[in-house]
Formats: structure tokens, sequence, C-alpha cells
């Protein structure tokens, strides 16, 4: 799986003003095209009334920006560069603009809308995807206090079932696997069972 940095999904919104325009920048997390899409229209809508909604987004192997009617190369290509700039995945973000009555020719609306973009960015916290694997452990109920503090620095325990046996759901970076697996096996004496459930991209803290 291909490790990559995102933002969280919780939308930024931030306001610079050039010249009397104003340029509103909305940044989000998207999983996919769809939901970029999606996110653009949305932006559209709220600002119907604005002189231009540029946009730019990120997600995989898939990119696309728009100048929305401003000078070819001016607003869309310096979004996407930012982005791609800022070493970022899955990523959608939106500049609105109000004309204010002044033009800013070529290069001034490249500086405002990469700037507009770089600062909204700033404003994101960053998370980096890792290749995780999501394991369950079966062990003994004389194993669990010994186990969870031999796990506890290297994995995420996710949920515990108080069964026959306790069984306990744990996420870790799979370049740790071996470490794991000998860790429950150390502790438990080759008893426990422990049994991989997923590997998948997470945010691994």
């Amino acid at each position: 799986m291909k490790e990559y940095i995102t933002i969280s999904n919780s939308e930024q919104v931030c306001e610079i003003v050039i010249e009397k325009s104003r340029f509103i920048a909305s940044a989000i997390h998207v999983d996919n095209v769809e939901q970029a899409v999606e996110y653009v229209n949305a932006k559209r809508k709220k600002y119907f009334d604005a002189t231009h909604n540029c946009y730019a987004y990120i997600a995989g192997d898939k990119a696309k920006f728009s100048d929305d009617g401003e000078p070819q190369g001016t607003a869309g290509l310096p979004m996407y560069e930012c982005i791609k700039n800022n070493e970022l995945d899955f990523v959608c973000v939106v500049v609105t603009r109000y004309f204010g009555g002044i033009k800013l020719g070529a290069g001034g609306l490249v500086r405002a809308y990469s700037g507009a973009c770089a600062e909204v960015l700033k404003q994101c916290d960053r998370l980096q995807m890792t290749d995780c694997t999501r394991v369950e452990v079966a062990i003994d109920y004389s194993m669990l206090k010994p186990l969870r503090k031999a796990l506890e620095p290297h994995a995420v325990e996710e949920n515990v079932f108080y069964e026959d046996k306790v069984r306990l759901l744990y996420l870790f970076p799979t370049a740790t696997s071996n470490t794991i697996s000998d860790i429950v096996t150390q502790i438990t004496l080759g008893k426990g069972v422990l049994t991989t459930k997923e590997q998948l991209l997470a945010n691994f803290k």
C-alpha cells in the first residue's frame, strides 16, 4: 500500500483581500474524485454570486483543476502545484473570488490564488496515512495485564471482548508485524492465538 500525507476531515476556510478583491479559500479531505466534485459543487452553490470559484484536487492517481473564467493558468494550476508542493494527497481546495474592481494581472492572480491556497493548507491538520495491520489476539485471562503492558508502546488497542477467552483487537504499523508476533508469543508462552483481520492505510499515533 502506498503511504501518503493528507489533511483532516474538518473543513478549513480562510479569507485574504488583495486590491479590494476577496479570495475565500476552502480546503477539505476527500476520499475520491466523487467527493471532490461534490465539494466543488457545494462551494459553487454557496458562493453562487462570486466572480469565480476556482479549484484543484488530487485524489490518488486522479487530479483536476479549473480557472473558472480566470486567464488560463493563473488560478487552478497554481493551486494544484501548491497542493503538490505540500506533498498532500486526497485533498480538494476551492478558492472563491469576489472581484474588487482592480485587475491584478497574470502574475498577481497566480500569487493571489497560490497564496490563498497555501494559507488555508497551513491551517489544516496533517495526517500521515501509514500501512497498518489489524489483528485479533485471543488469550487466557491471566495473560491480559502483561500482554497489554507489553503491546502498549507498539500498538493501539481498539477493542476487547470478554468471553471464554479474552479477544483483543489491535492496530499497528505493518512494518512492526514481527515485533508484535514475537511479543504475543513470548508473553503467552506460545498459547496466544493471533489472527490477521485486515491490512489498511490508517493514521497511526
